[in-house]
């Protein structure tokens, strides 16, 4: 079972908790119930004409120097393809409208941020470019970028399993014929 990633109470500012499982914590104090609930993500696979993909290497915890792929949570009033689009620009330069990301898969995804690792709910969007001229990293997120045949991507270097198996699984959809 989990400490709580809770410091105070958010109704009475107490540090006393009673750990009812996993996700629920509630105030010894006041009653307060508070939950752990995933935290959406938007992740972008994006590919060119040759089907090649924009991989990263990361420039910060969690996973500071493995690989990853553009992506961050969700903000409030955001769609996924949204957020896929504002995190692909922020992070490697491209900005490609919402409507350039279409929905490919959903996976579970566990991300460590101020010493606890929280649940997030990892969607994937793919998006298309003609090529990846117009790459500009950000430095503070980004070290590094490739451009990587799907098939050679070595998926045992990503900061998260998620990324991996989203890869593995566009792979398979690829392989099978079935248009993209």
């Amino acid at each position: 079972m989990a400490d709580s990633p809770f410091k105070f109470c958010s109704n009475c500012g107490k540090n006393d908790w009673i750990i009812k499982g996993d996700r629920e914590f509630v105030c010894a104090a006041c009653g307060h119930r508070h939950f752990i609930t995933s935290i959406p993500a938007a992740v972008a696979l994006i590919l060119d004409a040759q089907d090649r993909i924009l991989i990263t290497r990361r420039a910060h915890e969690p996973g500071l120097g493995k690989l990853g792929l553009p992506g961050g949570v969700i903000e409030p009033e955001e769609t996924g393809e949204m957020a896929a689009a504002r995190e692909t620009q922020e992070e490697v330069g491209l900005n490609l409208p919402a409507s350039a990301y279409t929905y490919f898969l959903t996976l579970n995804n566990r991300y460590l941020f101020q010493g606890y690792e929280w649940p997030t709910l990892d969607l994937f969007f793919l998006a298309r470019v003609q090529d990846f001229n117009d790459v500009v990293i950000q430095p503070s997120e980004v070290m590094e970028f490739m451009i990587c045949p799907l098939h050679d991507v070595p998926l045992a270097d990503f900061a998260f399993a998620s990324n991996a198996e989203a890869i593995r699984r566009l792979r398979a959809h690829q392989t099978s014929g079935r248009a993209l």
